[in-house]
């Protein structure tokens, strides 16, 4: 289960010290920050990035790094670490109920090419392995290219928050988004 393949890429079980030099610059990355994290907007150190490592590792069902896979022209090249995707944990007693709320973040560069299949990948996973019945995600209203991506593979929107999120001078809502596993397997036929 320590290496996984989609088409293009690569998912492989997060592993420290070996990935933490990525995560610590994909969570100090403003941008991403932005669009992963409600806190305000600010420079994290190595202990901020350990404790959100420490508590994805401790509490996920899935935390992957995503790789791309280097073109076959490039012999001789390593994939290259694009991104990380995880599908949290239920706690025990809320397990039988086979919901998982997802995540991903990915460089920006890539997100447009890599984004869709990288989540297709995750919903197979959710549903053919680990055998889930829903899996959820929130999406920050500013951040209109995830939402549309989570669209676009088959997420419905549930519901919002309506204005429960300020920046940048401005009001956002929280979008509530879901599949459900029969939803995945019509799309996937």
């Amino acid at each position: 289960m320590d290496v996984f393949r989609s088409e293009g890429l690569l998912y492989r079980s997060f592993s420290s010290p070996k990935d933490d030099d990525f995560f610590h610059s994909m969570q100090s990355d403003p941008l991403t920050f932005t669009n992963s994290c409600l806190s305000l907007t600010r420079s994290v150190d190595r202990r901020f990035t350990k404790n959100i490592r420490r508590h994805l590792t401790k509490n996920s069902l899935l935390f992957v790094v995503i790789y791309k896979e280097p073109h076959y022209s490039d012999f001789g090249s390593q994939p290259q670490r694009i991104g990380i995707m995880f599908l949290k944990s239920a706690s025990p007693d809320m397990a039988h109920h086979r919901c998982s709320e997802c995540g991903i973040d990915m460089k920006k560069q890539y997100q447009s090419q890599y984004g869709g299949l990288a989540i297709k990948w995750m919903l197979d996973w959710a549903f053919r392995s680990a055998n889930l019945h829903r899996v959820e995600c929130n999406v920050f209203g500013w951040d209109t290219d995830i939402l549309k991506m989570y669209k676009s593979v088959g997420f419905f929107e549930e519901g919002k928050r309506r204005e429960c999120l300020f920046k940048d001078d401005k009001w956002w809502d929280e979008v509530h988004l879901g599949i459900l596993k029969e939803e995945w397997q019509l799309i996937r036929q």
